[in-house]
């Protein structure tokens, strides 16, 4: 089984961190002025954690977003670290003066919180650049741009027939002991499972996978689907199957007919400090809240809501199977649900 490090005291330390003076809010007056700074700026560094596009999708979203707005904006996708260590690596830097080594990070909303209250978030006027509020976050320093289906994927060459999960319980059968691949990190396994089964059962079906069926952890999610493409594992969970694109290259990997699957809203913020926070701003406003953004981001990297007509999301979650949880368990339960899931996944 691979390992990781011990990583959960080292970040929820670094999570708790918080500063005193806060950030000045970025100058800006309206989308056109954002536009014209975003052009003058030239480029926008977009720090993705451990997830891996083909390298065709940073130019095809500068082109899209080019194309819309008339300017020329070199988008760049790097990789970091997981979001829990990543989102404390933040803040650590924030606290200690570090610049940035990106402009904006997707998360889910209770990383944005900690990192808010750290004063690691550029403060933007998002509603008077157009952006919808129901689009965003409740403290009002992010916005919502996608939902990931924590997905089950299967290797269709490995899995067939009856034995196709329908439900997270059919994990558990004793056929799967020691195929199945999933995140080193706790909060994964909590929107993958708690929406779905409820907190209580959800740390039983966790526990069980790692103690009985021999969960093998992997630290890339996009890994994951490489993993059980490959062979190498029967079944993952994380993401969905396509999200780097092997279905479309015919590897053998499909998505779990689940009959409930959770979902992960992601917010994408500017980081405080930013070395290009107008094309960061500009980059989310695009992503968020224009048809040729949320096409490009569909397009490109698979990413949508449940209820967009032609995405893996859809294909998953539509007619009420996808489960988002409320802003209010976001902000206020799915950190502890992490820290408890971490520690039955042995983090």
């Amino acid at each position: 089984m691979v390992q990781l490090p011990k990583l959960v005291g080292v970040v929820l330390a670094i999570l708790g961190v918080s500063l005193v003076a806060g950030q000045p809010a970025m100058a800006q007056s309206n989308l056109d002025g954002i536009v014209k700074k975003a052009g003058e700026e030239g480029a926008v560094v977009v720090n993705l954690s451990t997830t891996r596009y083909p390298a065709t999708t940073a130019p095809a979203l500068s082109k899209a977003i080019s194309e819309k707005f008339g300017i020329d904006l070199n988008i760049e996708l790097i990789n970091t670290a997981p979001a829990p260590v990543g989102a404390g690596q933040l803040i650590a830097e924030s606290k200690a003066g570090v610049k940035p080594s990106y402009d904006v990070f997707p998360l889910p909303l209770s990383f944005t919180k900690a990192i808010g209250e750290a004063n690691a978030i550029e403060k933007i006027d998002w509603a008077g650049i157009g952006v919808d509020p129901e689009l965003i976050g409740p403290n009002g320093n992010a916005v919502w741009i996608y939902t990931i289906p924590r997905a089950v994927v299967y290797n269709t060459e490995l899995v067939t027939g009856d034995d196709i999960p329908t439900k997270l319980e059919d994990l558990l059968d004793p056929q799967w002991k020691g195929k199945i691949a999933g995140p080193g990190f706790g909060d994964a396994y909590g929107m993958i499972s708690a929406p779905v089964l409820g907190e209580e059962k959800a740390a039983e079906w966790v526990e069980a996978l790692y103690k009985d069926q021999a969960l093998s952890i992997v630290r890339s999610m996009t890994d994951i689907t490489n993993k059980v493409a490959n062979g190498e594992m029967a079944i993952g969970m994380g993401v969905p199957a396509n999200y780097a694109g092997l279905v479309t290259k015919g590897a053998p990997v499909a998505n779990a007919p689940l009959e409930k699957v959770g979902g992960q809203p992601y917010y994408i913020f500017v980081a405080a400090d930013a070395a290009h926070p107008n094309a960061g701003a500009l980059l989310s406003y695009f992503l968020c809240c224009t048809e040729e953004g949320r096409s490009a981001l569909l397009e490109n990297t698979g990413s949508a809501f449940f209820n967009t007509p032609g995405s893996e999301a859809y294909e998953m979650g539509s007619d009420g199977r996808g489960i988002t949880p409320t802003t209010e368990w976001q902000l206020n339960d799915q950190a502890r649900v992490a820290k408890r899931f971490d520690a039955l996944i042995g983090r």
